[in-house]
């Protein structure tokens, strides 16, 4: 036990280690969900109003990063690394998208992991595999439920790792991988030591839910990796740390073919190394925060005041608390309203101001707004777009720091995926049901998020899509039906299946139901022609077909050719309603192909006939002299 003794005074040391930075976490909890109040009011019933500028900040920047995720038709590009498996990348992408999208619980649990890396500076996320349920599995963990040493640089850098866990007792009794004896249970249930690691932020937690939580009921777990220091393996201890010596599930090797902590970070900046560097959005706005709410309440006092103004009396006068101001009221002689100084600068003005620093703080502008509420000098067209260059230049970062976050989750994922359920091979994409082939789930990808920077302003990327459309329409350069698909996927990927129509794969279409009708007409049954036919594509079929045969040296039989004629007719007449100048054209190639189909066929017959006299003189010349012919 000695070496679990170690173990666990490191940990409580590495607790003890990030104490001011627990009780940071905890201020930061307060002031977002429960406000700033005032300490000393200048008069009972003064305005006590919070300003949350913290909670509204982390709002409008959290759909940018669900963004990064769900905005484009699949969540992760995979590129080979490779050329003998380039041609399973697509197949692989969608059956990763079907697995991971559909299949688990990511959306709420990423929304959550990037909340908490918003108001604490790192959110992280945990990748497991449920053997029950037989599919990929995602937690989030409250940041101040996982710990490491102070001088962790990253997951990957770090000696050992502690989950905590809070378990209730019947929620501790679903986990089966856990010891479920009752006398364990009556050992670590309701004993916890505040020595174990701050909850008063979860306690902080329960009580703005109006929740209790008793304390009799309440188990606490650690989940302890710790690396071995001669192999760097990962061993995982799990135990209560209210009896360290009683292991609740034996010690254990990490069981996943990656062989890392299944764990990934999400961190809001990198500015210095250390885990525990990153600020959120609350600790870069506090402090305007708590101005914002003291100039708030000042100017709901200084309102206040002037409906409500201070009288002076000239005399004592008697019996003055017995004054009621009413509007239209008569005041008793001697009684003058006491005149303040106006504030020296506008409330709103100086509110403006604060706001915009804290905005350029987390780089969310405001494009002109403060100055427009304050009645000034407006921004041009031409300020707002260098404003919004800065903005995106910051977003850009920003999300580059997410997505490598991403990528690291996805790889994880994948890895997890091949050693799990590599034989579910079936998948749907865009309501179809596919297969992927075997040979296509291997680990020679390189795998990224597909989302972009721009998905944090989609009509950014809207406006994008157009200009470009604009810039190379007719381009002979340039694929136009992959141009016009751009715009629909900025609009919605969901689009793209239903309202795109591939040009190639139209005309291979029409083409092969034009060799389908070909057959019928050569067994002697005819072809409806549709109104929705591509009529160009199925004369060209047809006279592809005859100029085959053709040349082949075995021209359509007669039969055969007066019914395709006569098919190739009715195209034409519906092509030269719909575009005449294209039908006289074609009228005029149909013309000479097939007076050339009728010079082929004469000519065939001639030489029919010619080899039908050729044959009884050929047999006559070789017949020996002398010998009669029958």
């Amino acid at each position: 036990m000695r070496d679990r003794d170690k173990l666990n005074a490191e940990v409580l040391q590495d607790l003890a280690d990030r104490s001011v930075w627990d009780t940071r976490q905890r201020m930061f909890y307060e002031m977002r969900h429960h406000g700033l109040r005032r300490k000393n009011k200048p008069w009972p019933g003064a305005s006590d109003v919070h300003f949350p500028l913290v909670d509204t900040t982390i709002s409008e920047l959290k759909p940018a990063y669900f963004q990064q995720l769900f905005a484009t038709d699949l969540i992760a590009q995979f590129v080979p690394t490779s050329p003998q498996v380039a041609e399973f990348t697509t197949a692989a992408a969608q059956w990763f998208d079907h697995r991971v999208k559909q299949m688990t619980n990511l959306e709420t649990e990423v929304l959550s992991s990037v909340d908490s890396m918003l108001m604490c500076g790192t959110g992280i996320l945990k990748v497991l595999w449920d053997y029950s349920s037989k599919r990929l599995k995602y937690y989030t963990v409250d940041p101040q439920h996982f710990v490491v040493p102070a001088w962790t640089r990253d997951i990957a850098d770090a000696d050992r790792i502690c989950h905590i866990s809070v378990y209730s007792v019947d929620a501790y009794r679903r986990q089966k991988h856990l010891k479920q004896d009752k006398a364990i249970l009556d050992q670590i249930t309701g004993s916890y030591n505040s020595d174990a690691g701050d909850m008063n932020t979860e306690a902080a937690k329960y009580d703005r839910e109006g929740l209790t939580f008793p304390e009799q009921n309440k188990i606490i777990v650690w989940e302890v990796y710790n690396r071995c220091p001669d192999t760097g393996q990962w061993i995982i201890c799990t135990y209560s740390p209210t009896s360290p010596d009683i292991d609740l599930r034996p010690p254990m090797k990490i069981p996943y073919n990656h062989g890392k902590p299944p764990f990934i970070a999400f961190n809001y900046e990198i500015k210095d190394p250390g885990f525990y560097s990153s600020r959120g959005v609350v600790e870069l706005q506090a402090v305007f925060e708590a101005e914002l709410t003291k100039l708030q309440n000042e100017k709901m006092d200084c309102m206040t005041l002037f409906n409500r103004p201070l009288y002076r009396a000239e005399r004592d006068m008697p019996n003055t608390g017995n004054l009621r101001l009413t509007p239209g009221s008569i005041l008793p002689y001697g009684i003058q309203p006491v005149m303040h100084q106006a504030p020296p600068i506008s409330f709103d003005t100086q509110m403006n101001v604060m706001r915009e620093i804290a905005q350029n703080r987390v780089s969310t502008p405001d494009f002109g707004l403060t100055q427009s509420l304050q009645n000034t000098e407006r921004r041009t067209a031409t300020e707002i777009q260098a404003i919004g260059g800065l903005y995106q230049q910051s977003s850009d970062l920003r999300m580059r720091i997410f997505r490598i976050a991403l990528g690291n989750l996805y790889r994880m994922s994948w890895s997890i995926l091949l050693q799990y359920d590599k034989s579910s091979l079936n998948y749907w994409y865009l309501d179809t049901a596919q297969e992927i082939p075997q040979e296509a789930l291997h680990e020679q990808y390189n795998i990224q998020p597909t989302g972009s920077a721009d998905g944090v302003n989609k009509q950014l990327l809207m406006q994008k899509a157009i200009t470009r459309f604009q810039m190379f329409a007719n381009d002979p350069y340039i694929d136009q039906g992959q141009l016009r698909k751009t715009i629909l996927e900025s609009d919605d990927a969901t689009l793209v299946k239903r309202l795109y129509v591939d040009p190639q794969l139209t005309q291979s279409t029409q083409a092969e139901d034009q060799a389908n009708e070909i057959t019928f007409l050569r067994l002697g049954f005819p072809a409806l022609v549709k109104d929705s036919d591509d009529h160009l594509i199925h004369i060209q079929t047809v006279m592809g077909y005859i100029t085959n045969r053709a040349d082949t040296g075995a021209p359509p039989e007669p039969a055969e050719g007066q019914f395709l004629e006569q098919h190739i007719s009715e195209h034409l007449e519906k092509l030269k309603e719909a575009d005449p100048k294209t039908g006289r054209q074609v009228e005029q190639e149909l013309k000479n192909l097939f007076a050339q189909m009728q010079e082929a066929v004469a000519q065939q017959a001639e030489q029919q006939n010619v080899e039908s006299i050729e044959e009884p003189v050929a047999a006559v010349e070789a017949v020996p002299p002398g010998v009669a012919v029958v």
